[in-house]
């Protein structure tokens, strides 16, 4: 066979049985899951907070700072969310446990970011204003001991970063925001000096599906098939309860994990039953 003849692709596809003269041994350097955990958390006014403004903003001919509560019109009857996005998530701090050897305490912050349009009684918009909030969240996963060992690369100076780091497991985390209420808060009447009822805030509740996973960058020899050839191109019911909705959905597994073509055509779907226990025996389940 000549240097640039390729072989049959029939024989190269992943998915048709292969003859074992065509494997061979590969030594890499990959990206090794240690542990992960996923969580469904139904966030409300207890973990949020009112809302608060993302930028500069005026409501009533008065003007509000970034980070500000917001206040809502004089007029206004109701607040509805829209365009709901995880702006940012941080990784505020990674630290061995005191408690589990090989496990790591990890925090994590999400902004929140959207927008609040404000309605009148009989439902003419007011305005809109962009808001956020924050939510802080930790976990507690295996991701083996440190040690003091150094590692360098210059493969990280393309992105600005240092091209050394600690021999300790990364975090990643994933995740995917649901907005699921919103509504305004009212004084009693006898504490406003108009004598009657005033929105003070907006109170959000918002769904949160994440995973969290600690890996490390390791050596591995596996057995490889060579290069994969690819084919040619060819109403929810109302809800009870905001939260009782959301914490009776399933975890929708294909948001982190999407399907593969052939099983995108096949509509096989990795959705997990919200009483889903995580699978010990199978953890190529969660890689």
């Amino acid at each position: 066979m000549g240097a640039f003849e390729l072989q049959d692709p029939e024989t190269l596809r992943c998915e048709e049985p292969y003859d074992h003269r065509h494997l061979r041994e590969e030594r890499i350097i990959a990206f090794k899951v240690y542990d992960s955990c996923r969580q469904q958390n139904c966030l409300t006014y207890e973990e949020l907070g009112p809302a608060r403004g993302a930028e500069e903003f005026c409501i009533d001919e008065v003007y509000f700072k970034e980070g500000d509560i917001i206040k809502p019109p004089h007029k206004a009857a109701s607040a509805s969310v829209e365009h709901l996005k995880i702006k940012r998530i941080v990784i505020v701090s990674k630290q061995p446990s005191p408690f589990r050897r090989g496990y790591w305490d990890v925090d994590v912050k999400f902004v929140f970011e959207y927008d609040i349009t404000f309605r009148e009684a009989d439902a003419c918009v007011i305005g809109t204003v962009k808001a956020n909030n924050i939510y802080n969240m930790k976990v507690c996963l295996f991701g083996s001991v440190g040690s003091d060992l150094v590692v360098g690369t210059d493969l990280l100076r393309a992105f600005g970063d240092n091209a050394t780091f600690d021999a300790e497991p990364f975090v990643l985390v994933e995740a995917k925001a649901v907005s699921l209420h919103a509504q305004l808060h009212y004084t009693c009447p006898g504490e406003s000096l108009e004598g009657e009822a005033q929105a003070t805030e907006v109170r959000v509740t918002f769904g949160l599906f994440c995973i969290t996973k600690l890996f490390r960058l390791v050596n591995l020899c596996v057995e490889s098939r060579g290069f994969d050839v690819p084919d040619e191109c060819s109403p929810l019911p109302a809800p009870v309860s905001p939260c009782a909705l959301f914490e009776g959905m399933d975890f929708p597994m294909d948001i982190f994990a999407p399907p593969q073509k052939k099983e995108f055509h096949a509509g096989v779907s990795l959705t997990i039953p919200r009483n889903a226990e995580r699978p010990h025996a199978d953890e190529s389940f969660f890689r």
